[in-house]
């Protein structure tokens, strides 16, 4: 087992995808420094603001629950998101922090483009989504019965983090996931084992302030690791919480939908994760200087958003990966196959995806890309998969996975290979 770095960080990180919070627009700088995004005044067509609307527009509702988990269930059946994708999140590093504590934590559900967050406790389900012109949109949807669904967009101080300059100039909006070592009360206790984590984030260095579930063999990670005792934290005592089936000596989970924490799904979070951020900033940067000069050269801006859609810098597993919530199989199903091939196949033995090019090709992030963006982009891939990218010399795909790849799009996604 490798020693863990000493990454000192300035603030406290937020191991969360999402934070509800209110605010004055004024505060943000997008206004002047992107004008053309509008991202406080444009309203988002992101699916989890559709699946509402469409609601309102039937005069439907959605079923409310006498619990505490109110309206989550129903809400995640509309949008096609499957209980298996829970994971549980315990640091109490967010603005939900006085309900958040490793005997009562956070879980996150999601799909492609939308994530729901639920706490006990709180009156409120928390929303972030991939809208395709704006990026990451925020949410608070009521969790009381008593007065119906009600919705509204945060704007404000949930870009105090979910801002990728912290609002200091530009930034963009993003997602967020970072690990976090947390005690019994979930509050941090070393600011020098947290960070923000990313793809390339080695899987022993992962997963902090989070509950984990299924095995990865010797490949150990920060999961499930709650210190006591702040002075063992020099004897490295974390690894011995990986490879859980179940959580039951850590929480009692009958208030939530799953008893388990799935480490695919937090392995196919992280992918998602750093892709959509990557796209948002290609899509924010992109039309800016299409704004000014519409034949302007994307290739700077382009080359971090092949390098993870390609996943080139991914930090490679160990050994071998299971999960134990059948998340695994219910993600493989979504995509679209052919001869039995997908961009959504798991490898899960020395990386995530069998397949080196992310299933957020078909993302409806994607097709919103200025026409030139987009046209670029798919020069780009094509380029790659021919075996002679200027932008990604240094690929690692053979010409058997390129191959693989080309024959997956040319049957599904035939516009990204069409010169």
């Amino acid at each position: 087992m490798s020693a863990m770095p000493k990454q000192v960080l300035s603030k406290l990180l937020i191991p969360l995808l999402l934070s509800s919070a209110g605010g004055a627009h004024a505060q943000l700088l997008y206004d002047t420094e992107y004008p053309l995004m509008g991202y406080g005044k444009t309203a988002p067509t992101d699916s989890f603001t559709k699946a509402v609307a469409a609601l309102q527009a039937a005069n439907k509702t959605l079923p409310y629950k006498a619990d505490e988990r109110g309206y989550l269930d129903a809400l995640l059946a509309e949008l096609h998101i499957d209980p298996s994708s829970q994971v549980l999140v315990f640091s109490k590093s967010s603005l939900k922090q006085r309900f958040i504590e490793p005997k009562n934590p956070r879980s996150l559900y999601f799909n492609d483009e939308v994530y729901v967050g639920f706490v006990p406790g709180s009156r409120t389900l928390e929303i972030a989504a991939m809208d395709p012109l704006l990026g990451s949109v925020f949410f608070d949807l009521n969790n009381e019965g008593n007065v119906g669904v009600s919705y509204k967009q945060e704007t404000s101080r949930c870009l105090r983090c979910h801002d990728s300059y912290s609002m200091t100039g530009g930034g963009v909006p993003r997602f967020m996931l970072s690990s976090v070592i947390t005690g019994a009360d979930g509050n941090t206790v070393s600011h020098e084992l947290s960070e923000i984590t990313e793809l390339e984030t080695p899987i022993a260095r992962r997963f902090g302030g989070w509950y984990v579930t299924g095995t990865t063999g010797e490949q150990l990670h920060l999961g499930n690791f709650i210190v006591t005792d702040p002075a063992v934290l020099q004897q490295q005592p974390w690894h011995g919480v990986s490879n859980q089936q179940e959580l039951n000596q850590f929480v009692d989970l009958n208030k939530y939908l799953r008893r388990s924490s799935d480490v695919v799904a937090l392995l196919v979070l992280q992918h998602q994760v750093s892709v959509q951020n990557q796209l948002i900033r290609f899509n924010w940067e992109s039309r800016k200087l299409l704004a000014s000069d519409p034949k302007a050269d994307l290739s700077a801006l382009l080359q971090p958003l092949l390098r993870v859609l390609f996943m080139q810098d991914e930090a490679p597993l160990l050994d071998k990966v299971q999960g134990n919530a059948g998340y695994s199989e219910w993600f493989a199903k979504q995509g679209p196959q052919v001869n039995s091939k997908s961009l959504r196949d798991f490898d899960l033995q020395t990386r995530t995806f069998k397949y080196r090019l992310s299933y957020l090709i078909y993302s409806a992030a994607i097709d919103g890309l200025a026409a030139p963006a987009k046209q670029q982009l798919f020069t780009a891939i094509r380029q790659v998969l021919d075996g002679h990218s200027p932008l990604l010399p240094d690929s690692t795909l053979n010409a058997d996975e390129r191959a693989s790849i080309k024959l997956i799009l040319q049957a599904t996604k035939p516009d990204v290979l069409a010169p």
